[in-house]
């Protein structure tokens, strides 16, 4: 709601547009917020502050969000907008979603051009990437009920190796501070394998992937096909494994489905949304979802399209909290021949080292 009706009108062109606290708002009511701030020309902050101010009774679907986050001014009201997309995850769909401009459904013709030109890349993707270095950052939560919201857990700083088509991962930082640890003795939720494997796994005939036409969007400012997918388990790659770092653990190979974003012009990947399902009832896990978003990146002089940002979630059964990991891939640089590259020794090697941490989760 704007309180523009209550200030002076010279005033009231000038002033952001704020809803009121503690109303309950719509869908409609989230557009309006983004376009009337773009109107106005308000500023990243001034938006981002007003989407937080929404108390929203339905769910801001993946479509609706899409389109507004490549509306909005920057990262602030973007990360506004994923914050309400997250907090109304579980909340209904209206009974009528807004509605964006888009193209046409593409023909039968279009469609099998597009399918066969991504999948083309997806299959010789990793023969194409450079050997390379480049940091990650994890940022891992955990949902906390009684908050209503996600706690940041801890935060981890990788070295990401890509030679030869493997990848390696050495933990230089936790929280900020040099470790001995190793990524998997940090504990809880891990991931791995974003380069190419998960590209891989949904493209490759081997897999027998279904894929059927879902909508257009515009992802980052691009116009964007989106097709869904289901790869049933009996064919899947997609490993979960549940146990105790150097100890017993459990594993199983869900099924998975989830949506593929290309990019209408370049025909590259740009999105992979997937969720775990036919999980067994007696696995300690109920629930899997990761986001993998691909972006261009500069490695020696040449631009690569490669991984920028990765969403993972993992729901466990019983008592234990959801986790979440926010991860991003920054510095990507070139690795030669003349880089030098130490993987050190193990923690518990070391005398006074740090020991393993219980219970770890990987996928």
């Amino acid at each position: 709601m704007s309180i523009r009706a209550v200030l002076p009108l010279a005033l009231a062109i000038l002033a952001p547009v704020v809803p009121m606290a503690g109303a309950t708002h719509s869908l409609d009511d989230v557009v309006r917020t983004v376009r009337e701030a773009n109107r106005r020309e308000q500023t990243d902050g001034e938006l981002a502050r007003a989407l937080r101010r929404l108390n929203l009774s339905e769910r801001l679907d993946n479509r609706t969000a899409e389109e507004l986050e490549s509306e909005a001014p920057g990262p602030q009201s973007i990360a506004a907008l994923e914050k309400l997309r997250d907090a109304t995850h579980d909340m209904p769909l209206a009974a009528v979603l807004p509605w964006f401009a888009s193209p046409p459904p593409p023909t039968v013709g279009e469609l099998r051009q597009v399918f066969g030109e991504a999948v083309r890349k997806a299959l010789v993707y990793t023969e194409n990437l450079p050997d390379f270095i480049c940091t990650e950052t994890v940022h891992r939560y955990e949902y906390l009920a009684a908050r209503g919201g996600w706690a940041l857990k801890d935060t981890l700083t990788l070295q990401l190796t890509y030679f030869e088509h493997e990848e390696n991962y050495k933990l230089t930082a936790l929280n900020g501070r040099k470790t001995g640890l190793t990524y998997e003795q940090t504990g809880g939720a891990l991931s791995k394998g974003e380069f190419g494997s998960m590209l891989y796994s949904v493209f490759s005939p081997d897999f027998k992937t279904q894929f059927k036409w879902s909508n257009w969007t515009t992802l980052r400012k691009r116009p964007a096909y989106v097709l869904s997918f289901r790869i049933e388990a009996r064919n899947s790659v997609y490993h979960l494994t549940v146990g105790q770092y150097g100890g017993n653990s459990v594993s199983t190979i869900p099924g998975e489905h989830g949506l593929v974003y290309i990019d209408r012009e370049t025909k590259d990947v740009m999105r992979l949304d997937s969720e775990a399902d036919t999980i067994p009832d007696d696995f300690p896990l109920q629930g899997a979802t990761r986001t993998l978003d691909y972006g261009s990146a500069e490695v020696g002089g040449r631009s690569f399209l490669l991984p920028l940002h990765a969403d993972v979630r993992m729901m466990p059964r019983g008592r234990h909290p959801n986790t979440r990991n926010e991860v991003d891939f920054t510095e990507y640089r070139k690795f030669s021949g003349e880089s030098i590259i130490s993987f050190g020794e193990a923690a518990e090697d070391k005398p006074g080292g740090d020991k393993p941490a219980a219970a770890p989760v990987k996928k």
